[in-house]
């Protein structure tokens, strides 16, 4: 490439730009529903060779990347980038502008309502392959593609509901509940999955993330706590309106725990708050990255904290509760994209009345959140109850309507799943208590005393009426009482005064 000059005194100037000649072929415009994105797609010739590749808007005006993509020997000469720039976008002609989706979930194209996913999008008629997504490696199998004929349709729903037959409706509803709830984005909570080693907790997860991508079974499941806090919340931020599981919560007792605690609580606070972290860039403030997922995630131990319980839904699995026979079953469907293309066909089902079915679960929301669809263990879990149930009921309408269930087992499935969280929300209790640091402080103090570590005396120093729950001990002639360790405060009649330490 060279730079040719007309001089004041009519002769002309040849001056060499480049080695190599390139031209633009695509301008990508990147949509993230957050922060558009620019990337070219680059022709290159150097040596008789061609070479394509794709860089950045960015990358290509700082033309850093010669070196990069074409190596060592492709010169531009010195204090010639910004005319080699301007050469290349001149010889490019007429650009083709193309425009891609780089996160998943719901958005308008034209007229219609469609899902983005791996390869296309799911539309009201089906697959649409006009719409182009190009999403990151973790997600590339979310495939869902919905079954054109009305038998498979029907097969796939079975399918789906075979997963209730696995265990307890306490593990199956929820889970399967939150399986189609995530469809429809936009929630405050997440799902935590519990229980000791070889229960096949991620086995469920998987088949749960099974009905978004047949290829993601316990073997590639798109996300683990291994990852960074980083990491997570940005898979979380474009697998928008689907779930996505993270596995394997697992403390050791070792020096990392500090650092795997603070990556669930990033996550899930993240995700209860519908927050990212703020960030700069060199031009200022950009847009935060909130997770848009529901997250499914799986360990050992629950996260501590009763903050961040409380933005969870805890599912604790306990051995022998899963049905290996049906768990094969399940499995088998699921590699066999039956999971998949059930939730496939109520996307497509979604798309034809999109907004309407979203003003429909607020309202149903509303309504079963006023009845008090829970107990008071959180404010929190009222709402996050009535999303599951809410979901399902849509679910139930769409399964009716494709003719793979009857009125009379819809609503038998409507209040199996309503009983269902009704259990699960008094499970709850505990795993607020337990964190809760006040009740904690009460539970310590109370060992403290029935142990006789410590005792409480009366206002005079003596031994207060009904002494033994004080920490006192009577004494062999049981008409007087002995003090257990140190006094650590004081009754008077239903107060209690405690010293400071």
């Amino acid at each position: 490439m060279v730079r040719c000059e007309r001089l004041d005194n009519g002769r002309r100037k040849v001056t060499a730009v480049a080695n190599f000649t390139a031209r633009i072929v695509r301008d990508l415009i990147l949509d993230d529903d957050a922060e558009p994105g620019r990337e070219f797609d680059v022709e290159a010739e150097w040596g008789g060779r061609q070479h394509a590749f794709s860089v950045s808007a960015a990358e290509f005006g700082r033309m850093g990347w010669v070196l990069h993509k074409l190596g060592p020997e492709a010169i531009v000469y010195p204090g010639r980038q910004q005319h080699a720039r301007a050469a290349i976008q001149w010889l490019s002609g007429a650009i083709r502008q193309e425009h891609i989706f780089t996160h998943m979930g719901w958005c308008r194209c034209g007229p219609d309502w469609v899902y983005l996913q791996s390869g296309g999008a799911v539309g009201a008629q089906g697959l649409r392959c006009d719409v182009q997504v190009q999403l990151a490696a973790a997600l590339e199998r979310y495939r869902m593609p919905p079954p054109a004929d009305p038998q498979a349709r029907v097969g796939a729903i079975r399918a789906s509901l075979g997963f209730l037959s696995l265990a307890p409706d306490r593990i199956g509803c929820p889970l399967l509940a939150a399986v189609y709830r995530a469809a429809f984005g936009k929630v405050d909570f997440s799902l935590f999955l519990a229980g000791p080693s070889g229960v096949f907790k991620t086995a469920l997860a998987a088949l749960c993330q099974q009905h978004f991508g047949a290829e993601m079974d316990a073997q590639a499941l798109p996300a683990h706590f291994g990852s960074t806090a980083n990491a997570l919340e940005e898979l979380a931020f474009q697998a928008k309106d689907a779930l996505l599981v993270v596995d394997d919560f697992v403390p050791t007792g070792g020096s990392g725990d500090g650092e795997l605690q603070g990556t669930a609580e990033r996550l899930f606070r993240a995700a209860g708050n519908r927050q990212g972290r703020s960030r700069m860039s060199g031009k200022g403030l950009r847009s935060s990255r909130p997770p848009r997922a529901l997250v499914l995630a799986t360990g050992e131990k629950v996260p501590r904290g009763q903050s961040l319980r409380a933005r969870m839904l805890i599912v604790e699995l306990r051995p022998t509760e899963v049905d290996r026979v049906v768990l094969s079953a399940c499995q088998n469907a699921a590699r066999q994209g039956q999971l998949a293309a059930a939730m496939g066909a109520f996307l497509s089902w979604i798309a034809a009345r999109y907004e309407e079915l979203q003003q429909r679960l607020q309202t149903r929301v509303r309504e079963l959140r006023s009845q008090g669809l829970a107990c008071s263990a959180h404010a929190r879990l009222p709402t996050a109850l009535a999303e599951l149930q809410s979901g399902w009921e849509i679910w139930l309408q769409f399964a009716l309507e494709a003719g793979a269930i009857g009125s009379e087992e819809q609503a038998e499935l409507a209040d199996r799943c309503s009983r269902a969280l009704a259990e699960l929300a008094a499970l709850q209790a505990p795993y607020q208590v337990a964190s809760d640091p006040a009740l904690r402080f009460i539970a310590l103090l109370q060992a403290a005393l029935a142990r006789g570590s410590a005792h409480v005396a009366d206002r005079l120093g003596k031994a207060p009426e009904a002494a033994s729950p004080w920490g006192w001990r009577s004494k062999a002639s049981g008409r007087q009482w002995a003090p257990c360790g140190v006094c650590i405060g004081w009754v008077a009649g239903s107060d209690l005064y405690l010293d400071s330490p």
